[in-house]
């Protein structure tokens, strides 16, 4: 069950799903969708796709039992922008020690930018990857 999917403007999507495992793939499937559209190479949107997984399995390890996942997708002329967050507040957001993991290194791996973010309390992984254009300096 898709809670919304909201065209934000004519570069940004929105999308809230139930906080299941069995509900990632759409998220991963949508990500892929729309990155496919503006400039980026068929690896950096598999990189993608993968990052959204990862920061999706993180989320999902919450103590706080999140109800709802909020995919924000943003395209933007250098670089295209994920975030992924739940509706659920947890006391220690970032975790302690998560960036010595290999959750950690892995989406690290996959964009050039990861970070942990609150939405309205609530903890939200961003994930920036630089377009063809953003790379080559166009």
């Amino acid at each position: 069950m898709v809670r919304s999917l909201t065209s934000v403007g004519s570069e940004s999507v929105r999308l809230s799903v139930p906080a299941r495992a069995e509900f990632v793939h759409v998220l991963r499937s949508v990500t892929a969708a729309v990155a496919s559209r503006v400039p980026l190479s068929l690896d950096d949107v598999d990189d993608l796709r993968l990052a959204v997984d990862e920061a999706c399995a993180r989320l999902l390890s919450l103590p706080s039992h999140p109800t709802w996942f909020r995919l924000d997708l943003r395209s933007l002329p250098d670089r295209f922008e994920v975030v992924v967050a739940v509706d659920a507040a947890t006391p220690a957001w970032p975790p302690s020690g998560f960036e010595d993991t290999l959750a950690w290194r892995v989406l690290g791996g996959l964009a050039e930018s990861v970070r942990f973010e609150l939405w309205n309390g609530a903890p939200a992984v961003r994930i920036v990857k630089r377009s063809i254009v953003g790379r080559n300096g166009r």
